[in-house]
């Protein structure tokens, strides 16, 4: 009300004259630019004492304000809001251990944080102590975070904003469970099923497949009918094959790489791109079955799986030499290859669109440049 006091002491200064010290009752007019800006004019009449100056030199007014004139309340904050808020996209239900989320969000709001989050252990990449932005301008802009989930257990991430002079904070929240990983046998993510016996279709037969014993890789890739004789690893050369998972199952095929196969020998599996029913798949070698962390255990290394893989995805491998880019194996010793239609990161969120199953096909291929099949 300052400006509007000032308005009153000049009017009152032009009716009373500088020296007086009483009048009789009189009214007002303030012009003054309301919020918005738009003018208006403020009525304010006395009482019958005028304007009268006090012992400090000061014009006082004792009166009513009529139409047109400001309340004096300022206008209070609205609020906090938050623009781009913790979604399923980024942070989904369920997780594995070791898997990396990009997590991205803007606010509406004077200052944000993490504080509210709970986890089994600290996630790297999203503090819970202190603020992630202090100023308006700073929440505005869009932040991102890469968040690790470091072992199993349940994470609830929460982002909390809050505006100056609003008591309440809005909250966006997002819990992601991590499986654990069994201690004996198939370490898939409890949660997952190994499927033993799968349907299988041969090349490009469809609706003409066979049940196959799917726990080893010779049953699958190992003939190219029911009549010749099964060919040990890697099998025959560039044969197709779709086995059918069902959501929430996985493929473990095991195999021992011959101790007399060619040092260099090379070959890849290819998600073949004929009639993809899962869009995406991953599959992995290692020693272990139902191995589908995100990052492979030594001595295998991230060659050693497709994560996620679009038709056309492949793992390359190769036998006993080191190469960038391929997976090797050691003659002599046993591994599996394990295949699941989800991602490594979310390993049971299947992206199979049916409620029965999906079949995609996995090609066996030889690698260029590689020794002679056996």
């Amino acid at each position: 009300m300052s400006q509007l006091r000032h308005s009153i002491i000049v009017s009152a200064l032009a009716v009373a004259g500088a020296s007086a010290t009483s009048m009789a009752q009189v009214g007002l007019r303030v012009n003054w630019t309301a919020p918005g800006g738009v003018p208006k004019t403020c009525v304010i009449t006395s009482d019958t004492d005028g304007v009268f100056m006090d012992a400090g030199g000061s014009l006082v007014l004792n009166g009513n304000f009529g139409t047109g004139c400001p309340s004096g309340e300022t206008t209070p904050p609205l609020p906090p809001v938050i623009l781009n808020g913790l979604d399923a996209t980024e942070l989904p239900p369920s997780s594995a251990i070791g898997a990396v989320h990009t997590v991205s969000w803007s606010a509406d709001a004077d200052s944000c944080s993490y504080s509210a989050s709970t986890f089994p252990a600290a996630v790297p990449g999203w503090p819970t102590s202190g603020d992630i932005c202090t100023t308006a301008a700073s929440c505005a802009t869009t932040q991102s975070a890469a968040v690790l989930l470091p072992v199993a257990g349940s994470y609830t991430f929460a982002l909390t904003c809050r505006r100056n002079g609003v008591a309440t904070p809005v909250t966006s929240q997002r819990t992601v469970v991590v499986p654990a990983i069994p201690t004996a046998g198939c370490i898939a993510p409890i949660g997952l099923t190994r499927l033993e016996q799968a349907y299988v279709e041969f090349n490009y037969t469809v609706n003409n497949g066979i049940d196959q014993d799917a726990r080893h890789f010779a049953n699958i890739y190992g003939y190219f009918d029911d009549v010749t004789p099964l060919k040990p690893y890697p099998g025959v050369i560039n044969l197709n094959r779709r086995p059918f998972i069902p959501p929430g199952y996985y493929i473990a095929m095991q195999f021992t790489v011959p101790s007399n196969l060619a040092i260099g020998t090379a070959g890849r599996y290819r998600f073949e791109e004929t009639q993809p029913q899962a869009l995406t798949m991953s599959y992995t070698l290692s020693k272990s079955c139902g191995d589908f962390r995100v990052t492979p255990q030594a001595p295998l290394s991230p060659f050693c799986t497709t994560n996620g893989g679009a038709p056309g995805a492949a793992l390359v491998w190769i036998v006993g030499a080191s190469v960038p880019g391929l997976c090797r194996l050691e003659r002599g010793e046993t591994y599996y290859l394990n295949l699941v239609h989800a991602t490594l990161e979310t390993p049971l969120i299947s992206t199979c669109p049916n409620a029965n199953h999906c079949g995609n096909t996995l090609q066996n291929a030889v690698e260029a440049g590689s020794p002679p099949w056996p």
